[in-house]
């Protein structure tokens, strides 16, 4: 399926059934979430609707009508992960190792292992299993997120995927956004989000069964499963993925109230923002952000915030400062600024926990003593 509608609703990518339940809305959010110079900022921007919805029937969470401006930002660093997986699939010059992301391969190939990257889909899989030999190891990456026909996607996988050997899928961590209610890692290029319940069954339908489920430790919130073909019966499913079945239906993953208390959860945390901004400026307090990264740009478009109320973010990096959060124009100054600036508050946009922020501004002159968190729900310290 590829989300086209029907009737008023659009259709769920696997199922075909309606999206009908809303999971979050964040209005219009630009396609690209990099900083731009402050010379674009009068230049129209192309931004989209952003809607997270779960089908009525098979209970995967997408945005339907997603439109994709630039890939997932890599999701970690490989070598470490290359070191683990080589030694427990005991992979060497002989067994050859395949990936949909080029970017992959270069820890396997320091290993002198034969690593490829191949493109996803059914079609391409079955040609070249005539012109390679099947991979021992597949690097399927965040597919199960991105794909637009992720049907296609995952038969090719099936089709490719050598006897006994392993598919590695990274997937958003659904559950942890939720309790979280971190909608500010929504995003264009997310086409799909399935908790684990629904990758194992999109997974089925092409007889791919998941067996581990490891946390990336990459900051984002994001699992990586490693899979089989069913019919192996080496890999036994694992503690990991039993454990984490359970915490998702107990957390009502498999209903709808879950998903209802999701949507209140977001509206009520943008109006938070806007709320705490409008009346700061009304009794003449100054509140300056804290981030620059892609959430605060979600967060900042998401929440409605612009220069106005928001007259500058805080990139502790230094990387993006002078440049303008995209959509809402809210300037990125380095620390230093501080000093100048003066704030009352500080509000954190990326996501940061406040002990954390506080540490990176430790020494800075004109650092406030107080900081607000947005999400879950606005808190300040």
């Amino acid at each position: 399926m590829d989300g086209t509608t029907h009737g008023a609703d659009p259709a769920c990518r696997v199922c075909g059934a309606g999206l009908q339940e809303q999971v979050a809305d964040l209005g219009l959010v630009p396609l690209s979430l990099a900083s731009v110079p402050p010379a674009a900022a009068g230049r129209p921007l192309a931004c989209a609707p952003l809607r997270a919805l779960v089908c009525t029937d098979c209970r995967l969470v997408q945005t339907p009508g997603a439109e994709v401006a630039a890939p997932l930002p890599p999701l970690g660093p490989q070598h470490g992960f290359a070191g683990l997986i080589a030694t427990r699939l005991r992979l060497g010059p002989g067994t050859p190792v395949a990936a949909f992301d080029p970017a992959c391969l270069g820890p396997f190939r320091d290993r002198a292992i034969p690593a490829r990257a191949v493109p996803a889909g059914a079609r391409t899989a079955l040609a070249l299993r005539e012109a390679m030999p099947p991979p021992v190891l597949l690097l399927a990456g965040p597919v199960l997120a991105t794909a637009s026909d992720p049907a296609d996607a995952l038969a090719g996988v099936r089709a490719l995927l050598a006897p006994g050997g392993v598919a590695v899928f990274d997937l958003p961590d659904l559950l942890g956004w939720l309790r979280g209610n971190r909608f500010d890692r929504l995003g264009h290029a997310l086409r799909l989000l399935p908790s684990v319940l629904v990758a194992e069954m999109m997974l089925g339908l092409h007889d791919l069964v998941p067996f581990a489920l490891e946390t990336l430790p990459a900051p984002g919130g994001w699992l990586r499963l490693l899979v089989r073909h069913a019919e192996d019966a080496t890999k036994p499913i694992g503690g990991s993925v039993l454990t984490r079945r359970a915490e998702e239906r107990a957390a009502g993953l498999e209903g709808s109230a879950a998903y209802a208390r999701a949507a209140v959860q977001v509206a009520e945390a943008r109006l938070a923002v806007l709320d705490l901004l409008v009346a700061a400026r009304r009794e003449g307090r100054r509140v300056a952000g804290f981030g620059a990264g892609p959430t605060a740009a979600t967060l900042a478009a998401a929440c409605g915030l612009g220069p106005g109320l928001l007259a500058g973010t805080v990139d502790p990096s230094g990387a993006a400062a002078g440049l303008l959060l995209p959509g809402s124009a809210v300037p990125v100054w380095p620390a230093a600024a501080l000093a100048v600036a003066q704030p009352d508050l500080l509000l954190v946009l990326d996501g940061t926990p406040a002990a954390e922020v506080r540490a990176a501004l430790a020494g800075q002159p004109g650092a406030p003593g107080r900081i607000a968190e947005p999400l879950p729900g606005l808190r300040i310290d």
